[in-house]
């Protein structure tokens, strides 16, 4: 009896009505960096409010649980700096928080004209905003939730890049991606049915700690360590231009802001022949510039983007244990071009080509510069992501010094979109 008397005492009680909860999207959100002191980023949060309402700038401080949680990811991996939120008053009907816990260069990298588009700002609570009743009684009047995802979309939508900074950005930082990020698939025909070859080049390029783009501290050092993959394949195994490059750790240093944008290089792995009679093992440091353009093939009604010239320029020791020779050790100065020229609407032209001398008289008897090239003629497939391409590589290897010429037909992937 006694537990029953304490229940209904506790029914009889009057309990304050609960606060109405209204999910509700930002009118406009505004992004502000801040360079002063500690590096931070301000964002406001701007609302439809009544009149008679207020924002509660203290509920934030009074529940913490509200207020919003902020990570930093590049490409997709999450950042490891433990972000600052601290709240910030506005305008009668905005609302802002300050994230600090990031350096300068990474606040830099990440608003400024050419941002890195990998670089995201993710809320990952969905915020609360408190609101009182003004300016009576000062009491709740309701709870206004803001979902992250649409919190996201709009701090998104603020780092979009414009049609004049896509094409700054993709013509001289992506540049240095495309260059290094691209696969082609070809036929080589022959009136010998059975003679018919089929290849496959690719290169591709990527950083296995791509978070470390974003650094926390000025005082701890991170740089990005990247693997790459350059081969040529085809079911003609013993075809003298087939080669396999893969370099496990590749060290890069960039600089973009320069009037000649430039990357630095040091990478170490295994090349080879695709039947692996010629192999070695290999160190290579290299410069690599994105020079002026020099050709205009487009027109104004065509709307492409030109992409610069790549060169590179680098000294590669190797030791050489092929299967045919006393292994031995050695040097190849080399230098490297790659050129995609965007023609009228549809079409593109891309030069590619490398020199080299080898300072060995095993492979080098007669002191010749030597090199192979390619010409690429590629034309878009709507609406597939691909270009048909007649491709034409004649030269000879850096791997087994053999004489080669090709004329493959195929498709060229389009890792990029090159109309503005």
């Amino acid at each position: 009896m006694k537990y029953l008397f304490y229940l209904l005492l506790a029914l009889s009680i009057p309990l304050p009505a609960l606060a109405q909860t209204d999910i509700v999207t930002p009118t406009k959100i505004a992004l502000i960096k801040n360079t002063v002191g500690e590096a931070s980023m301000s964002i406001d949060i701007q609302l439809d409010i009544a009149k008679n309402e207020s924002i509660d700038f203290d509920h934030w401080i009074n529940h913490p649980e509200d207020k919003p949680k902020v990570s930093l990811q590049y490409g997709d991996q999450k950042s490891d700096c433990p972000l600052r939120v601290r709240p910030e008053a506005s305008a009668k009907n905005s609302i802002g928080f300050i994230v600090s816990g990031f350096t300068e260069s990474t606040l830099e990298r990440f608003l400024n004209r050419d941002h890195d588009n990998q670089i995201k700002l993710l809320v990952e609570n969905d915020v609360r905003v408190n609101l009182l009743h003004t300016p009576d009684t000062m009491a709740t009047s309701h709870l206004l939730v803001i979902k992250a995802d649409v919190l996201n979309k709009m701090i998104n939508d603020q780092l979009t890049i414009t049609a004049d900074d896509r094409s700054g950005f993709l013509t001289s930082l992506n540049n240095f991606y495309y260059y290094q990020n691209k696969v082609d698939f070809g036929v080589q025909p022959s009136q010998d049915t059975v003679k018919t070859s089929y290849i496959l080049t690719m290169k591709l390029q990527n950083a296995y700690n791509r978070k470390n783009f974003l650094k926390c501290d000025d005082s701890k050092k991170g740089t990005p360590i990247y693997w790459s993959l350059d081969t040529r394949l085809s079911t003609e195994f013993k075809d003298s231009l087939n080669y396999i490059k893969f370099y496990p750790v590749n060290l890069m240093w960039e600089n973009y802001s320069k009037k000649i944008p430039f990357q630095l290089s040091i990478k170490a792995g295994h090349e080879s022949s695709q039947d692996f009679i010629s192999k070695r093992a290999a160190l290579d440091a290299s410069i690599t510039l994105i020079t002026p353009n020099a050709i205009n093939l487009t027109t104004a009604q065509s709307n492409r983007l030109r992409l610069k010239p790549v060169i590179t320029a680098g000294i590669k020791g190797y030791y050489d244990y092929s299967n045919n020779v006393e292994a031995f050790t050695s040097g190849q100065p080399h230098v490297d071009g790659y050129y995609y020229v965007p023609v009228f609407n549809n079409y593109a032209i891309i030069f590619e080509g490398t020199a080299f001398y080898d300072m060995s008289t095993v492979r080098n008897p007669d002191k010749k510069v030597q090199g192979n090239y390619s010409v690429t003629l590629g034309a878009e497939i709507p609406k597939t992501g691909f270009k048909a391409m007649f491709k034409y590589v004649d030269g000879k290897s850096d791997i087994n010094f053999k004489d080669g010429s090709v004329i493959a037909i195929g498709l060229l992937m389009d890792f990029f979109q090159e109309k503005k």
